[in-house]
């Protein structure tokens, strides 16, 4: 399997050349913000921008205490909670989510797991927030919607197979059973998802590969696509008032906690899926931790040590991206500049750019010869759906063969860099795009947006952190017209007048 494209013959240079530029995604700038409703400081708008979607996205500026901030979310979105956790358990259980027996079995299992696992190590703050949300929503008539808060954190939590989540169960009634996953088949894993599934990917470019050595950073967020909740997109700003730094979440209503962000220090966070056979729900919420981290760091370094006093979960990989760092990288200090971390239950290996274990990882199919599967590089970071950590690998449960879906999106990553490099381009935001739209899943070809509804690109955002600008697009539309994000319109936003508890808006 070719994968340095520098060692390979012009023609194919020309057409992955061709095949890079060839998404172009649609940028559409903000034309305005319209004010729908507030509460005490707190306000909800709709961004206005010529965009292909059903309906524009929400921007909700929320200020003040931990629990102000919590309570204006509830009480402002309390509708709209309801909606969504409703139509998410209608398109992942089907028409058994109406049965009344099956829908309360299911919010008793999912609340006993937050409350005797999952929220015993969320810090203080965090439940204030999420008391305020159940009061706020409380108020306008919605008793459940603070559960159903709680439940998508469990949700957004669990790891992509239903045995996983068994695991876990049996892990906390039997904590001295010793046991693990089996594996997946004959070869010790299985292949993983298809290519329309539970999968994403991020990654982080800067220094002599960017223009003006920028940092650029991107999360693609593949999932359960068409659920309805695409009709509630939300942009989420956090300003608190305990020093907390201000920043902004990407996702849709109901999912508290950032499936991606931004801090206003120039922090980027990120998350991919990542099947270990060690995992538990004792520890830190991820979608949560993700928050903690834009909040309370101001580089890379202070970021990994948050990380280290906190406890991993379930099997993700995750990246932080460092603005404050790709400055000082700029003026020729050492990196890292982002950082990707792979983890599980106990267990956290952390990578810089151009790795050796990643380069040194290889795969052997049964009875043939060791493939290469790592390719890192200088001055650029990403991750999809495996890890290139010794241990990380022993414990990994889907396939780590050059034909997994997981490993070929690594690739495209690699050979879009690779690309650039070897043309002497510069990222730009535009080129940090196409990198994005390429990774992200929109169906059988990552170079095309074909007009179907193929894919499973739910949401994709490329970040410019040192200018506290985002790009973010949504997937869009339904039933047959459905479309993956990456092939709908990113919105450019400056967050810099955002992060400020009184914006001019």
């Amino acid at each position: 399997m070719e994968v340095r494209l520098a060692t390979g013959p012009l023609f194919l240079l020309l057409l992955l050349a061709c095949t890079v530029n060839a998404l172009q995604p649609d940028v559409s700038e903000v034309q305005g913000y319209t004010r729908l409703r507030s509460f005490k400081n707190s306000t909800l708008y709709q961004i206005q921008a010529n965009t292909d979607y059903d309906t524009n996205p929400y921007l909700l500026h929320l200020v003040g205490s931990r629990y102000d901030i919590g309570y204006a979310y509830g009480y402002l979105m309390s509708a709209e909670i309801e909606f969504d956790y409703n139509a998410l358990l209608s398109s992942l259980l089907g028409d058994k989510w109406y049965d009344p027996l099956v829908g309360a079995a299911l919010g008793d299992a999912l609340d006993w797991q937050w409350r005797d696992y999952l929220s015993r190590q969320l810090p203080v703050q965090y439940m204030l927030e999420l008391q305020g949300i159940a009061d706020g929503a409380g108020a306008q008539g919605c008793q459940v919607c603070g559960s159903y808060i709680t439940r998508a954190v469990v949700l957004a939590n669990a790891p992509g197979d239903v045995e996983d989540f068994v695991f876990i169960l049996l892990r906390e009634m039997f904590p001295n059973l010793n046991t693990t996953l089996p594996p997946r088949d004959a070869g010790g894993r299985g292949m993983g998802p298809s290519k329309h599934g539970l999968q994403c990917s991020m990654f982080a470019v800067w220094g002599n590969r960017t223009q003006g050595n920028a940092l650029f950073s991107a999360r693609n967020l593949d999932w359960n696509k068409d659920t309805g909740i695409n009709k509630n997109k939300l942009v989420t700003v956090t300003v608190p008032n305990d020093g907390g730094n201000p920043s902004v979440q990407f996702g849709f209503v109901g999912l508290w906690g950032a499936l991606t962000g931004m801090s206003s220090k120039g922090l980027t966070v990120h998350e991919a899926n990542l099947e270990e056979d060690e995992i538990t729900f004792e520890g830190f919420p991820w979608i949560l931790r993700l928050r903690y981290i834009m909040e309370y760091a101001s580089d890379i370094s202070e970021a990994r040590r948050l990380w280290e006093e906190t406890n991993n979960t379930v099997g993700f990989n995750h990246m932080v991206a460092s603005g404050p760092d790709a400055a000082a990288y700029a003026q020729g200090q050492a990196g890292p500049v982002a950082l990707a971390m792979e983890t599980m239950y106990e267990y956290t290996a952390y990578f810089a750019d151009n790795d050796q274990r990643e380069a040194s990882a290889t795969y052997t199919p049964s009875g043939g010869a060791p493939v290469h599967i790592g390719c890192p590089l200088a001055e650029a970071v990403w991750r999809t759906n495996h890890g290139y950590d010794p241990v990380i690998m022993k414990n990994y449960e889907w396939s780590l063969s050059p034909s997994s879906w997981s490993v070929q999106r690594y690739m495209f990553i690699h050979e879009a860099l690779q690309s650039y490099e070897n043309r002497n381009v510069k990222i730009g935001y535009m080129e940090a795009l196409n990198i994005t739209a390429i990774a992200g899943d929109k169906g059988d070809h990552a170079y095309i947006c074909e007009d179907n509804t193929d894919g499973s690109n739910v949401l994709s955002v490329t970040f410019q952190p040192q200018d506290h600008i985002a790009y973010a697009a949504w997937e869009r539309s339904s039933g047959a017209n459905w479309r993956p994000a990456t092939c709908s319109t990113y919105i450019k936003i400056d967050f810099t007048a955002w992060f400020q508890p009184n914006p001019p808006f």
